[in-house]
């Protein structure tokens, strides 16, 4: 949300405006989307934008109804407007650009969390804290603003499954602003060898390149059950909360070398 220096404020656009507007109008909470391009017995993921560059919602929202399974509800330029429509259509995802000042951030996706809806950030990290701010908020993916329209696609989907999604291009900012990953009885982190398997370490090396598991398990020709298995005993070996804190760790304790050559 480039522009927007506070999200608490957000832009309220005019009746028929484009810049704050529900794609389902007259329906509240139904089952029918307009604009949705899904079809068959499975509901479509439900996706709120909210972005206060128009050209970036019109985009987005191209990108998005490209996939059979999304359906855009919503979109707003501000946080007043996306909160009001995440509580009349519910979305699964709501897709945020960042650019709002970090705390204000913050409070926008707990508020998001607190309704039901998964946060997608969009943006570039720029040094502050905005970004880290929004993922300890609970936000629970980040994509670059120069994402593949695929893998924005991707993002979503696996948000939507509960996963979290980091773009490679966070790690950095990650690294030198959160310190929260649980050091062992010396003051220092335990390692991923001896922690974890040579198939655990590889698996992990790829959540901190930014993979989905899907992406994983495709590279190393996994199942992606267990890939999640992977994932999961890692984290408990580990002592670590998420495959946020799991990105850190492997870029804190040994370089990311791509799928590595366990079996």
């Amino acid at each position: 949300m480039a522009g927007d220096p506070n999200l608490g404020m957000a832009h309220e656009a005019p009746p028929g405006a484009w810049g704050a507007r529900a794609l389902s109008p007259g329906r509240e909470r139904g089952p029918s989307i307009v604009g949705t391009a899904s079809s068959g017995d499975v509901a479509p993921i439900r996706v709120l934008i909210c972005d206060d560059h128009e050209v970036l919602r019109h985009g987005l929202r191209a990108v998005l109804l490209r996939a059979p399974d999304l359906a855009v509800v919503g979109e707003a330029a501000g946080a007043t407007e996306a909160l009001r429509l995440a509580g009349q259509f519910c979305p699964d995802v709501t897709v945020v650009g960042l650019g709002g000042r970090g705390a204000v951030v913050e409070e926008f996706v707990r508020a998001l969390t607190g309704m039901g809806s998964r946060v997608v950030l969009l943006g570039e990290p720029d040094g502050g804290s905005s970004l880290v701010h929004a993922l300890q908020a609970g936000a629970s993916g980040y994509v670059h603003t120069t994402v593949t329209p695929q893998r924005l696609v991707d993002g979503v989907r696996a948000v939507a499954q509960g996963e979290t999604v980091l773009d490679a291009a966070a790690t950095g900012e990650l690294l030198h602003r959160l310190d929260d990953a649980p050091r062992n009885g010396d003051g220092g982190r335990s390692s991923l060898g001896g922690a974890l398997t040579a198939r655990q370490m590889a698996v992990s090396r790829l959540v901190a390149e930014g993979l989905t598991n899907a992406e994983i398990a495709e590279r190393l020709d996994l199942s992606r059950a267990t890939v999640k298995g992977h994932i999961t005993v890692a984290l408990r070996r580990l002592g670590l909360r998420d495959r946020t804190q799991l990105a850190i760790h492997v870029h804190r304790t040994a370089p990311v070398t791509g799928e590595g050559t366990a079996q």
